[in-house]
């Protein structure tokens, strides 16, 4: 019998979990873009506001900063946003491009 139980245990276990499973990846941050200026907003400026990039990189020779954050669901729909910088020689904004799922920054 208390093997039986053991088993019951395991499965109300598993099956809460699974009801429940989600995986986020990258750090949330501001989906407020419209202050970032081209030719105008420096490098240091977006690291105060977004923190550390997720990933940096270099896009036809430019300096770039990715910004990541993504919640996936097992069971319901995934919700992801990026946001990508590209910057000067002189370390101000190049230009950039923001995308997002998440039904606050669809309104």
């Amino acid at each position: 019998m208390n093997s039986n139980r053991f088993f019951i245990m395991i499965l109300t276990l598993f099956c809460s979990v699974m009801t429940t499973a989600c995986l986020t990846v990258g750090n949330q941050f501001p989906s407020t873009v419209v202050w970032i200026k081209a030719n105008e907003t420096t490098r240091t400026e977006i690291e105060k506001a977004y923190g550390p990039p997720f990933r940096v990189g270099y896009d036809s020779g430019m300096k770039t900063y990715s910004y990541g954050y993504y919640k996936y669901s097992a069971f319901s729909e995934s919700q992801t946003k990026d946001l990508t910088i590209r910057f000067n020689s002189n370390d101000t904004v190049y230009s950039y491009t923001f995308s997002s799922s998440f039904p606050e920054d669809k309104k």
